[in-house]
């Protein structure tokens, strides 16, 4: 845990305007989403400021606060001190800013964020059972394949139903009858009564479409349904309501949208499908590279979701994408390249660790947010870097026809796998030589581009509180526990060895007992027990996290014998736990000392080595 996320969920609400000014509150995989009363009472440099905010975007009507990794933590904090039900079902809308271009961008980005999750799980799922097909570990005729398809064909199937939920929920209209409505649309019956090409409804021809995976239907439903329901409630006696209404509104809204709507939406995204198509045909090669370097600034607005949409489209009409998810791969891997460009050129020490956690962080996972507002933003000639080698492995791309066949899962490296289609169709070797291209190029390019003075001058924008802050006094930190020190590079977890959280030293315990390492109060207890925090009175923030993974253990063999807020002195004992029980667990024990706040300091050394006792001085800060 790199801060706290109680304090910092409480300072965010605090200066969002408190819970009145909070419509609704939903998040993606780094940011929350807000919808506020009132959009002027925030100062977004203020809340940067804020620990573990990265930064604060404002586009089409929503509130977006840049969290990361983190942001699940945050999130539930909120919904906690703020006790707001379930965000996206409040039908109180905010006042209607932007144009309607925007505000659609929005509505389609709401009510597909929710539905992330379900998406990623559901294509690396049918993913994962491509590969196990073509290394004969499944075969096709057997029960377990067509179990675990159906598993990871479910979400794409009923698309539909799952949408009209978060979309209804996002516009304000009744979720439940939206879905009668989605779900009437999958019926087996209906399919095969429009498959058979004549059927009418009160004489009235109705169009054979299919509606499985389909996404316009579904958006061109709702805010008509929302309109027919408030309606139906004005003419209808509150006597009646209860009943009248919902019957009215399904029987209304049924023939509307199997006779004109669904049409429609079909017809609408065939030739959605007919257009990116004709612009992959005739500008393949540029499209592609186009979209890949530009999607930063796509991502910065919150977009992406929306453009995601297009995506499905291709898939549903055509079986594959081969604009889209390459541009989303290309970009992502351009950020991690450019930011370990960073990383390897870069003087600063608090700069290269975070720039390397934050490339991993783009490759391996497709998360992007941190290489994008910790560097690239940050140091704009490393953003050319990334945007020249997106751009340069987007060509490759588009001229040799990259393209996805299985949709979901983050853009990352292991997106490599979705390029394997049916019938031995596959563009997997192309699709790595892209990824290759664009990684060396925009490492390259932003290693040549990046220069340590644009860093120094990018700090000297920071407020004098981000400065580092020399001491007359030199600050010695003691041993919170008994053992051997290792250092830190040392530690077998990437967050730590990587100093992603801060510098320090780690200790492998002889005993199963933490002391405080000096006066100060605790800042937070995870609430596994197995990581504390706390604030010297020196100002040093300190985290000691109790082995590697432990949090799986959720509080077993881990006794904490303070709480947040409890003021302590060097030396009192902080948490007891069962190092030989830990131990046959299969865990490793070594425990993290961790300065967090290293920008407030000159130098953080190690000043022990071998074994060391409690009250032992371990480190010296300056």
């Amino acid at each position: 845990m790199a801060f706290d996320y109680e304090k910092t969920a409480k300072q965010l609400m605090e200066e969002l305007g408190g819970k009145k000014n909070i419509v609704s509150l939903t998040h993606c995989m780094t940011r929350l989403r807000f919808a506020l009363k009132n959009d002027k009472i925030p100062d977004g440099k203020k809340i940067e400021k804020i620990p573990g905010i990265l930064r604060v975007v404002s586009s089409a009507g929503q509130y977006q606060v840049v969290i990361g990794n983190e942001v699940t933590h945050v999130y539930s904090e909120l919904m906690k001190q703020g006790k707001f039900k379930d965000a996206d079902s409040t039908k109180e809308e905010t006042k209607k800013g932007g144009n309607i271009v925007a505000r659609v961008f929005d509505f389609i980005a709401g009510s597909m964020t929710p539905l992330l999750p379900a998406m990623l799980g559901a294509g690396m799922l049918k993913t994962v059972l491509i590969v196990f097909v073509m290394s004969g570990l499944i075969d096709t005729a057997g029960s377990t394949y067509i179990l675990l398809n159906a598993l990871g064909d479910a979400f794409f199937y009923f698309l539909p139903l799952f949408l009209a939920n978060t979309a209804a929920r996002k516009l304000g209209a009744n979720p439940m009858l939206v879905m009668i409505i989605a779900g009437a649309m999958l019926y087996p019956d209906l399919i095969t009564l429009l498959g058979e090409g004549n059927a009418t409804f009160l004489g009235i021809p109705v169009t054979s479409s299919t509606y499985s995976a389909s996404v316009i239907p579904i958006f061109l439903m709702v805010p008509i349904m929302k309109y027919v329901e408030k309606w139906v409630h004005k003419i209808i006696p509150d006597i009646l309501k209860s009943f009248m209404v919902p019957l009215l509104v399904l029987l209304i809204s049924f023939p509307i949208a199997i006779i004109v709507i669904g049409p429609l939406g079909m017809i609408l995204g065939s030739y959605l499908t007919i257009g990116i198509d004709w612009l992959y045909t005739h500008m393949g090669p540029i499209a592609v590279p186009l979209l890949a370097a530009c999607l930063p600034f796509v991502v910065m607005t919150g977009m992406h979701l929306a453009v995601f949409s297009i995506c499905i489209a291709n898939f549903m009409n055509a079986g594959f994408d081969a604009l889209v998810m390459p541009a989303m791969l290309l970009s992502n891997i351009g950020q991690g390249g450019a930011t370990l460009g960073v990383a390897l050129k870069t003087k600063n020490k608090e700069l290269k660790p975070n720039a390397t956690a934050s490339s991993i962080s783009a490759v391996f996972a497709g998360v992007t947010e941190p290489a994008l507002y910790g560097v690239t933003l940050k140091y704009r000639r490393s953003m050319i870097g990334a945007m020249i080698g997106a751009a340069a492995g987007g060509l490759y791309a588009g001229i040799t026809g990259v393209a996805f066949y299985v949709l979901g899962g983050a853009p990352s490296v292991f997106s490599i796998m979705q390029m394997i289609g049916p019938s031995g169709k596959a563009t997997v070797v192309n699709g790595t030589i892209a990824l290759v291209i664009t990684f060396i190029v925009s490492t390259a390019a932003s290693f040549i581009l990046y220069k340590d003075t644009e860093e120094a001058s990018a700090e000297k924008t920071e407020p004098d509180s981000n400065l580092s802050k020399p001491l007359i006094e030199r600050i010695e930190i003691k041993s919170p526990l008994t053992g051997d020190i290792v250092p830190l590079e040392q530690v077998k977890d990437e967050v730590f060895s990587s100093k992603a959280l801060g510098d320090g030293i780690a200790v492998m315990p002889k005993e199963g007992k933490v002391y405080a390492p000096g006066n100060g109060t605790v800042q937070v207890v995870t609430d596994s027990k197995h990581a504390l925090g706390l604030v010297l009175d020196t100002g040093v923030e300190i985290l000691i996290h109790v082995g590697l993974d432990t949090v799986r253990l959720e509080g077993t063999y881990f006794d904490a014998k303070c709480k947040m807020g409890d003021v302590v002195k060097q030396g009192d004992l902080l948490l007891e736990f069962d190092l030989k029980e830990i131990q046959k667990e299969g865990y490793d024990v070594v425990t993290p000392v961790i300065i967090s706040n290293v920008r407030d300091y000159i130098s953080i050394k190690q000043v022990k080595e071998g074994s060391v006792n409690k009250d032992d001085v371990i480190l010296s800060i300056v």
